[in-house]
């Protein structure tokens, strides 16, 4: 099969799963073409057989200049031309704006069926906007297909954005066999709030010290700045704590500011976009993930996958992955209070971290992994085939 798709290819959620997915699914002997606007993130360090990259053209032009480039209809062009240079068998859009719209466009033009997978914000969040809410709803519905990574999102669709057509959940994956637990990792961070600037400055965290993670796009929803505040009450009654965030976005200057505020800079810090996330996980003792709001988080599925304990809230699909007590702490709801003493009952029990590691690992290999979910999206690609 012959599948082009198109993604944001920037670092987060729906482009990072949409490049693996991509990867994989040549592996299994299909041609992929990823049609963007620039390489994807994840295939900067590696080149995969059978995966191509069609950039999308864009100018300037002063007619454009309050406005920006008409992104959509040069992406429907892009499709176009690729479809008609390389014979694809089918689109596969993921996040459904802009990409449902100029997969849309592409089938009128060349008849191609399209797929369109729904990732989060694109239903729950703008997907909701009245500027984009009804052409997201009659591009969805009109679909060849349509997959959701979470039950969560599926609802989602059909009781806030109306879509009144069959949705299939086919939930986030990890390459199991790639993301496991690595052995005698150490961490080594700034020390202080800053950047790093110089290696001699570089401080090796003590293996008596405990380490939580957290990553993400410091967007709002992932309550960046409410975790330093609870690392501060963590910290008081655990002095030896570090909370390490990796990522970068909308709330990052914020955070520097509370954890100066705080008198954190030594307990706290920042990585900035990280390449190696395996590694920066398999050194840490707990995942920390505070959203109120998420699809189906990759983040969890690889802290998961590596073995780390994770701490997280009951945010839209987490529920779905993580099961309560068992692959790891969820709490009951989204107060700082709970947040902060789910945190320490974590910190102080080993044995009950180990628990949630082992049941974590297996969680994911059992449910979540290359061969038990890229099945499933060929399915949908068959179904948007008629086959």
């Amino acid at each position: 099969m012959r599948i082009g798709v198109n993604l944001y290819p920037s670092v987060g959620g729906s482009g990072y799963l949409a490049t693996r997915l991509g990867q994989h699914l040549a592996e299994f002997g299909h041609i992929v073409h990823f049609i963007t606007y620039q390489r994807p993130f994840s295939l900067m360090w590696q080149q995969t057989k059978g995966v191509y990259v069609d950039l999308v053209d864009r100018f300037d032009y002063p007619l454009f200049a309050a406005v920006g480039p008409p992104y959509t209809m040069a992406l429907t062009s892009k499709m176009v031309k690729v479809i008609n240079d390389s014979e694809l068998d089918l689109i596969h859009s993921h996040y459904a704006i802009p990409h449902a719209m100029a997969a849309y466009m592409t089938r009128e033009i060349t008849g191609t069926p399209y797929v369109v997978t729904l990732h989060g914000s694109d239903v729950h969040t703008l997907g909701q906007d009245p500027a984009y809410r009804p052409v997201v709803k009659h591009t969805v519905e009109r679909a060849n297909s349509v997959t959701a990574v979470s039950e969560f999102l599926k609802r989602a669709a059909q009781e806030d954005l109306g879509i009144e057509r069959d949705i299939h959940v086919i939930p986030n994956f990890i390459d199991v066999d790639s993301f496991r637990r690595i052995p005698g990792v150490r961490l080594t961070v700034e020390s202080g709030c800053v950047a790093l600037r110089d290696e001699e400055e570089a401080l090796e965290i003590s293996p008596d010290e405990k380490i939580l993670l957290h990553a993400s796009n410091f967007r709002g929803v992932k309550r960046v700045v409410q975790l330093v505040e609870v690392m501060r009450e963590v910290i008081n009654q655990h002095p030896h704590t570090r909370l390490v965030i990796a990522g970068d976005g909308p709330t990052r200057i914020e955070v520097e500011r509370k954890i100066e505020e705080l008198d954190l800079c030594k307990n706290i810090h920042l990585l900035g976009v990280k390449s190696n996330m395996q590694e920066i996980m398999c050194s840490a003792d707990a995942f920390v993930l505070n959203s109120t709001l998420e699809g189906m988080p990759l983040v969890l599925l690889e802290a998961m996958s590596c073995g780390l304990p994770v701490i997280t809230t009951p945010a839209g699909g987490i529920p779905e992955l993580v099961r309560k007590g068992k692959d790891g702490a969820v709490t009951e709801g989204f107060e700082k209070e709970e947040m902060i003493r789910t945190i320490i009952e974590v910190v102080e029990d080993e044995k009950l971290r180990r628990q949630y590691a082992t049941s974590a690992r297996k969680r994911v290999e059992e449910s979540f992994s290359v061969e038990k979910i890229v099945p499933m999206y060929e399915k949908a690609f068959d179904e948007a085939l008629g086959k």
